[in-house]
């Protein structure tokens, strides 16, 4: 049935819970899979004027994206699964439907931390915008709640 899928990874337990859906799907359906992670340099600098401070910030958010797209690359080949990726910077839900739509996916599989009230508001969700926008299936993969969530 699906025969590409896109995992969108960030350093997040949500991601990582994603992933590994993202993974037994492909394994389940002999799909490849694309792995992607966003960048966000407005979210990190937010208004600030550009500084060599806030280059090297972003610099060592976008080495830690390739990290994290390469170990995902690695532990998709031990099990099975033909997989690729890369990293990209912009607004992360418009990247992920850009590489979704490059990679000419069938299935999107990400997670997403369920935040409510202020924190959504303020935070907004990029797998809504993402779920939202795209021609393509969306799966969201919900983070568990941990001891201190469920409190």
């Amino acid at each position: 049935m699906f025969k590409r899928i896109v995992v969108a990874l960030d350093r997040s337990e949500a991601a990582q819970e994603a992933f590994a859906v993202a993974i037994a799907l492909a394994h389940a359906e002999r799909a490849e899979l694309g792995i992607c992670s966003v960048v966000d340099p407005v979210m990190i600098s937010g208004t600030a004027p550009p500084s060599p401070a806030m280059d090297i910030l972003i610099r060592d958010m976008e080495v830690e994206a390739r990290r994290i797209v390469s170990e995902a690359i690695d532990r998709a080949h031990r099990a099975g699964v033909v997989a690729g990726g890369e990293t990209r910077s912009g607004a992360p839900a418009f990247e992920v439907l850009g590489y979704a739509k490059q990679f000419k996916a069938d299935l999107i599989v990400m997670g997403t931390h369920a935040r409510r009230g202020l924190q959504h508001f303020f935070l907004g969700s990029v797998a809504e915008v993402v779920l939202r926008e795209s021609p393509t299936p969306v799966l969201i993969v919900r983070a568990r709640a941990s001891a201190s969530q469920a409190a």
